[in-house]
């Protein structure tokens, strides 16, 4: 017997998702996984980049489920945890502005910054960068690979945000297409299992122009987690200092690579773009 959700469309910078409350409602999560892509589907579904569910922790304030439009389950998504928290608040999951999520890359704090009852902005403590055992060696959070795209060698990063990127420094008016290296990467055994690539531009120390190819998405307006590895590749590389505007197609986010205790702070926009109701 088919049933009626409630839904809400969310998009941090033009990344847009599909978010359910699936604690004052009864949610299949695995039904949804298995329609995520016709859910997704922009002529024929909702639209949207991803799918987050909103569901009880045990562990943290409340939890956070995530699919990508083709229906596989990323580690974390950054716009998708400030899209998630804004709703959650909006919509009164939570009383308060700031609280945890359990998300499958351990525990998020989100503070959201509210202004005449409006969620203007969320800061997100995504903790520290991670070691990526399947691609990075023990204990290393920035790993140097050469990638080579028609003959020519570039310096990639590879940065674990509890989820798999990619970082390549270019100028961003003089280099090969997205789609052109995004296809190299794929095709390289290494990332077999697939990863988030961004391309980055350091302008000066504290000002980056990035674009990004999602895993499980492809090309989209904007990436949070992705413009956090690209920091601390920056970082790492010397191009940026401790605080950097990560300029988006969608716009900007605000990334600090706090020396203090190691963590990455993300501030950035969450916006509510209607609610829905859809029948499955």
């Amino acid at each position: 017997m088919k049933q009626t959700y409630h839904f809400s469309k969310y998009h941090g910078l033009g990344n847009d998702f599909i978010v359910f409350d699936g604690i004052n409602q009864r949610i299949d999560i695995a039904h949804i996984q298995s329609i995520s892509s016709q859910l997704c589907d922009r002529h024929f579904g909702i639209g949207a980049d991803g799918i987050v569910i909103a569901i009880d922790s045990e562990e943290c304030d409340i939890a956070m489920k995530i699919f990508n439009s083709d229906g596989s389950c990323p580690e974390m998504c950054g716009n998708g945890l400030r899209c998630f928290a804004s709703f959650c608040f909006q919509h009164k999951l939570l009383e308060t502005d700031v609280f945890s999520v359990q998300t499958d890359a351990g525990k998020m704090v989100p503070a959201l910054i509210v202004k005449e009852g409006n969620v203007v902005a969320v800061e997100i403590d995504m903790g520290v960068p991670q070691t990526d055992r399947d691609l990075m060696p023990a204990d290393t959070i920035v790993y140097e690979v050469p990638i080579v795209v028609h003959d020519i060698s570039y310096d990639g990063y590879i940065v674990s945000m509890g989820n798999p990127h990619l970082v390549i420094f270019l100028d961003s008016n003089n280099h090969q297409s997205l789609d052109l290296i995004a296809d190299t990467v794929y095709s390289n055994p290494l990332f077999k299992d697939g990863i988030n690539i961004e391309l980055v531009d350091s302008v000066n120390r504290d000002r980056g122009k990035m674009v990004v190819w999602e895993r499980g998405v492809g090309k989209t307006l904007s990436c949070g987690t992705g413009a956090c590895a690209a920091t601390i590749a920056g970082i790492y590389s010397g191009q940026f200092d401790r605080k950097v505007t990560i300029e988006q197609p969608g716009g900007n986010l605000l990334i600090e690579w706090q020396e203090s205790d190691n963590h990455v702070v993300k501030t950035g926009p969450a916006k509510h773009i209607y609610d829905g109701q859809v029948m499955l």
